[in-house]
């Protein structure tokens, strides 16, 4: 509803991108705090800025234009692309995890596209990102998680890490995990009560096998982050030693 009405006061040459674009291809990666539609223009072509709509000028080839819904849209590459560069701290790689998790473009695909491009602002920036794409990612949140982790020097978990008994069954998938330690890392939202019995069983069948797994919050995220990176820090030593 909100695209339908921005449209009817957007000329024929805008392009929706970065966040909206990602939206649009089936990754809500927006954030409570930004749900304007973002829209770009070719050098001359902008509009003023108003209020629900966020504007900018890019460079943008044909290849890069798609068309949705009578819609002109950057193409999920180029929407990768413009948010790997553009973007700030984790939400730099919450629109690529998104969308290669989708399937909508790949690793190979933005690293081919980096590599085909010059002299746009951010590029090296975003380039130095590519080797962090997380295409096993299932939500934003999980990708900040990893962010925060790796960004206070923690290795690197594992995503939608596969638990099996010694059956070789299948009895729980974990948002992040470290599995020499058998340390995992889960992130619980605020809709989490309507799955809250079946995470429950997971997590207590992989409980069973020996895993420690710390549950995080928005909260924990978002209000005291040092502390969510500190408890991780310390049972990853202990587990370590005692293994």
């Amino acid at each position: 509803m909100r695209l339908a009405a921005v449209r009817l006061v957007l000329p024929l040459r805008a392009v929706v991108w970065g966040l909206t674009a990602a939206w649009l291809y089936g990754a809500d990666v927006r954030r409570e705090d930004d749900l304007d539609i973002h829209v770009s223009f070719p050098k001359g072509g902008r509009i003023r800025k108003r209020p629900g709509v966020v504007v900018s000028q890019e460079t943008l080839a044909p290849s890069d234009v798609w068309t949705m819904q009578g819609l002109q849209i950057t193409s999920p590459v180029r929407t990768a692309f413009d948010c790997m560069r553009l973007l700030h701290g984790a939400e730099r790689l919450v629109v690529a995890d998104a969308l290669t998790h989708l399937q909508r473009t790949s690793v190979a695909e933005i690293n081919a596209y980096f590599a085909s491009q010059l002299r746009l602002r951010n590029l090296r920036r975003g380039a130095l990102l590519i080797d962090q794409i997380e295409p096993k990612s299932e939500s934003p949140m999980e990708t900040r998680l990893r962010v925060l982790l790796t960004d206070a020097g923690l290795p690197r978990p594992e995503a939608q890490w596969v638990v099996r008994d010694r059956r070789d069954r299948i009895v729980a998938r974990l948002d992040l995990a470290y599995p020499a330690a058998k340390l995992a890392i889960e992130y619980d939202g605020a809709w989490h009560w309507r799955q809250r019995r079946e995470d429950d069983r997971r997590r207590d069948a992989a409980r069973r096998l020996g895993w420690l797994i710390l549950v995080v919050s928005a909260d924990d995220f978002y209000v005291t982050p040092d502390e969510v990176v500190s408890q991780v820090r310390a049972e990853l030593a202990v587990r370590r030693t005692a293994a």
